[in-house]
């Protein structure tokens, strides 16, 4: 019964073309809008150095995938900038079997069109991954309705050798 009703939750949208007000995203009052200019911490998890990155080093958990896709960012034109999301407090909220939880996509990237992308790598599917992105897209909605940080755009990347191909049609699409 809890899946049918997180599933009726997630669906439900506001239909604004009978007056209904949009979705718009809960913000921390003290800090509405975040920031990569105070990220500061210390790991013993492996780093790698980056270019296009306000944070001058990038956690990566998995040796492969995020290794990939970082790569594949530092090496776009497309990419203005780009930062990991660690200790960056972007947390999205979203239940799951009635429990409360907090989903961290893996990276933001401000592309030279001006979006800012919210990407998630991902190289396997369990159940709980589709409540994520669906929360994920309702965040989104919720900010480009909100309209005080230009367009945003959640895309999971499930190779990230494609990567570059991705973000050429996102950024085609755009145009």
């Amino acid at each position: 019964m809890t899946r049918i009703v997180e599933r009726l939750m997630t669906a439900i949208q506001p239909d604004e073309a009978k007056g209904e007000i949009p979705l718009l995203p809960i913000l921390n009052r003290y800090a509405p809008i975040g920031t990569s200019a105070d990220v500061d911490f210390l790991t013993p998890r492996p780093c790698t150095e980056t270019l296009r990155s306000h944070v001058n080093q990038v956690v990566l958990d998995t040796g492969t995938w995020e290794r990939a896709a970082k790569f594949r960012l530092e090496q776009s034109e497309l990419v203005e900038c780009y930062v990991r999301n660690d200790h960056l407090g972007l947390g999205i909220p979203y239940e799951h079997d009635g429990i409360s939880h907090l989903y961290e996509p893996d990276f933001i990237v401000r592309l030279i069109s001006g979006v800012h992308l919210v990407l998630e790598i991902k190289g396997f599917e369990p159940d709980q991954v589709h409540v994520k992105h669906a929360a994920a897209r309702r965040w989104i909605s919720a900010v480009n309705n909100w309209g005080k940080l230009k367009k945003w755009d959640f895309r999971v990347c499930r190779d990230p050798q494609l990567l570059g191909q991705e973000l050429n049609k996102l950024v085609a699409s755009e145009s």
